[in-house]
């Protein structure tokens, strides 16, 4: 039982709360406002952007201290395009990558022990059943 909760607290965390957060982001244009929170350099702080888009509306953005997010620190003036249910992003015009490696390893060994974990857990349920008959 504790494969399978150990497994999916891997999957939320590196899963749900960093992937799927990175697919959701969609933004795009120039950074005409940049504010670090609490100050660049905290250990966890988050900056927020003010992006003016292709169509001269502008908005806000936030990004924090996780591969969930887009980087913090971009200084204004730069370029950004990032499209939803993609993991890369554009910064300038050059494609900025995202570690799939890292996190497929990372979700493939959630995945691993959620699934034996069911495979240990019914094994002794069968075992237990069938010291019953």
């Amino acid at each position: 039982m504790i494969l399978i909760v150990f497994g999916l607290f891997i999957l939320w965390g590196f899963g749900w709360d960093t992937v799927g957060r990175r697919l959701q982001i969609e933004v795009s244009g120039i950074v005409v406002a940049s504010r670090d929170v609490p100050s660049t350099g905290a250990p966890r702080y988050a900056t927020e952007y003010t992006i003016r888009g292709p169509d001269g509306n502008e908005q806000v953005f936030w990004a924090g201290p996780t591969d969930g997010s887009l980087p913090r620190s971009m200084p204004v003036g730069t370029n950004i395009r990032k499209e939803r249910w993609h993991l890369d992003f554009e910064r300038d015009g050059r494609q900025e990558g995202f570690p799939y490696i890292f996190y497929s390893i990372v979700l493939g060994i959630a995945l691993y022990l959620v699934v034996w974990g069911i495979v240990i857990l019914r094994s002794t349920f069968n075992a237990k059943g069938m010291e019953r008959d």
